[in-house]
């Protein structure tokens, strides 16, 4: 186990925060770098910090949070290098796409990410980063509702859409929300060992550890209520006959339409063709099952529409990047 003697200098983190931002990304990160101080302080009562962080604002002191809070920063950016942080973290917010567009931006930015050991994003923060130019030609990501935006703003840069979290060198990006935490894991991994991270993660009862490779636990895919009544009841009735067999000929039938004419017109309205559709409501009903029911994987795959439930099993490896029950354990909600 790796932790610090009582003369090693604690290792520096600076979170980047604005007007709007994410309440979980800043302090997430933060609790799980004060988590390892508590271990420390544990160990060994004369030991210095783990980790000594800052709440770095973009231009004020005072940060108007997402949630309507206001908090004191430590900081401003233009006073960052009297810090000079081992680690910089961007926050994300809904606002990121604003802060992301100022003019100024890059040029704030530039000399803090160049000199910094390592340079992270947290969800939406991915957005900013991206703005500086840090990440052209580099992998990276971000929380999926802004995949098609980051995509079409920043070409340059290799987005995986499934990743937790990335990296690419000295830069890392988290995907959602919560997993900024899994990022601050990682890093406290890479600085002071595995067995220090599980003992941080078990003092905030966070599951550890996901991999960075591991899939967002989104939906499969953005889709939208069909306008045509006859399509309306079509969603609906997949939405109640899981258990059976579902064909799309069948849905046509229903909405007395060609199989051909059904299928265009509910991949115009809905967004995705009906077989995906159908297999998107499956899945989607076997993970709410297994968050907030005790039923067996194979009464779920049952109640689901599956055949067994190794289908099932096979289909959430393909899908998610995990098994059925893996996901429950991470994701179960009834006491």
């Amino acid at each position: 186990m790796k932790h610090p003697t009582p003369t090693s200098a604690p290792k520096k983190v600076a979170i980047i925060a604005y007007d709007g931002v994410n309440a979980v990304d800043v302090f997430g990160p933060l609790q799980v770098f004060e988590s390892v101080n508590l271990i420390h302080r544990r160990l060994n009562s004369d030991c210095q910090a783990a980790y000594q962080t800052q709440l770095i604002s973009l231009d004020k002191e005072q940060i108007t949070l997402a949630t309507h809070t206001k908090v004191l920063s430590d900081g401003l950016l233009n006073g960052l290098n009297s810090f000079q942080p081992d680690t910089l973290m961007i926050a994300g917010g809904e606002v990121a796409t604003d802060i992301a567009n100022r003019v100024d931006l890059g040029k704030q930015l530039a000399p803090f990410i160049q000199q910094t050991a390592r340079v992270a994003s947290v969800c939406s923060g991915a957005l900013i980063l991206a703005a500086t130019g840090a990440l052209n030609g580099r992998k990276a990501t971000t929380h999926w509702s802004r995949h098609a935006e980051f995509s079409k703003k920043y070409p340059e840069v290799k987005l995986d859409i499934d990743a937790v979290f990335t990296q690419d060198g000295k830069y890392y990006c988290s995907a959602g929300v919560t997993s900024g935490i899994d990022l601050a894991l990682h890093l406290v991994q890479e600085d002071y060992g595995r067995r220090i991270a599980l003992a941080a993660s078990r003092e905030m009862v966070a599951f550890y550890h996901r991999p960075g490779g591991q899939n967002q636990f989104s939906s499969t895919e953005n889709t939208d209520t069909a306008k045509t009544q006859s399509l309306i009841e079509a969603q609906h009735w997949v939405q109640n006959n899981l258990n059976k067999p579902i064909e799309v000929s069948l849905l046509a039938e229903q909405a007395a339409m060609s199989v051909r004419n059904f299928s265009r017109k509910f991949t115009q309205e809905v967004g995705i063709a009906p077989s995906r559709y159908i297999a998107q409501v499956r899945l989607n009903k076997a993970r709410l099952l297994l968050e907030e029911t005790t039923h067996s994987i194979s009464r779920i795959a049952d109640q689901c529409g599956y055949s067994s439930s190794e289908i099932l099993r096979r289909l959430f490896i393909r899908e998610l990047n995990v098994s059925p029950s893996e996901y429950r354990k991470r994701f179960q909600t009834f006491a």
